[in-house]
């Protein structure tokens, strides 16, 4: 394999990195891909030589692909053991769903400035295909479409550096979802549908509001975050439940009754 290698390296006619940069995004890409479809799920083992028997390239090929994953905290790599698609620790997921809570809606200003009648009917097909999986129960799918209709607000946005951070936070929210929730804590495609509709009446801060909404109830759904009311003492939870409220003063302060003799 090596000796292959070395000899298209030699061949004049053929740029001599331009093959192997190609196999290490398409093996960079290929992950991505699997992450998003929830083919590769958190905690999958990536031996090495598995991609070089597929890919018919050396592990230094190999690893340039996984040291972008790593870069970008898809991959993990543990010594003595190998690379795995990550497992987001609590704090990591949290991270992942405050950043995009922090740009998402900025992205939304932007569309309802810049988006297009044409952008926006791209926007309701997509939502179709959404609602089609969901009907039928296709999880992946449903998974997704979800998170691909996000990226798709980014590319109206046209901020390249945004894009590439929000695709990156996008895959990490897969992971996030696959370790924590299930589909059901991912993106409700109603939630998208009035998004659209916000856009579509160029009500820009309404649309705001809406996606900040969103990303909030993701939030809940998948960390178990509570709202940040202040719990009822046990006390008040006696007083309310009580029975008809016998057991209680006017006051709301408990009254010991006595427990009936045996």
């Amino acid at each position: 394999m090596p000796r292959l290698i070395q000899k298209r390296r030699n061949a004049s006619a053929i740029p001599e990195d331009a093959p192997l940069d190609g196999v290490a995004d398409q093996i960079y890409d290929t992950i991505v891909d699997a992450i998003l479809d929830r083919a590769l799920d958190p905690g999958t083992k990536l031996p090495e030589e598995v991609f070089c028997n597929h890919y018919r390239v050396s592990r230094t090929i190999v690893r340039v692909a996984i040291h972008r994953l790593q870069y970008d905290k898809l991959v993990d790599i543990q010594r003595n053991r190998g690379c795995f698609i990550v497992v987001p620790s609590y704090e990591e997921a949290a991270d992942v769903i405050g950043a995009r809570k922090a740009i998402e809606p900025s992205v939304i200003r932007r569309v309802s400035e810049l988006g297009t009648d044409s952008d926006l009917a791209r926007l309701r097909a997509h939502l179709d295909l959404e609602e089609e999986a969901y009907r039928d129960n296709d999880h992946r799918a449903a998974l997704r479409l979800s998170g691909q209709f996000h990226l798709i607000l980014g590319s109206i946005a046209n901020n390249s550096c945004v894009n590439a951070f929000l695709h990156n936070l996008i895959c990490r929210s897969a992971l996030v979802i696959a370790t924590y929730s299930d589909v059901t804590g991912c993106c409700k495609v109603n939630d998208h549908r009035r998004l659209v509709d916000l856009l579509a009446s160029r009500d820009a801060e309404l649309a705001v509001l809406q996606m900040t909404a969103h990303l909030d109830h993701i939030e809940r759904d998948i960390l178990n975050v509570e709202d940040s009311k202040e719990k009822p003492s046990l006390e008040s939870v006696l007083v309310r439940y009580a029975k008809g409220g016998s057991h209680a003063t006017k006051t709301g302060q408990l009254r010991l009754v006595p427990a009936p003799s045996a």
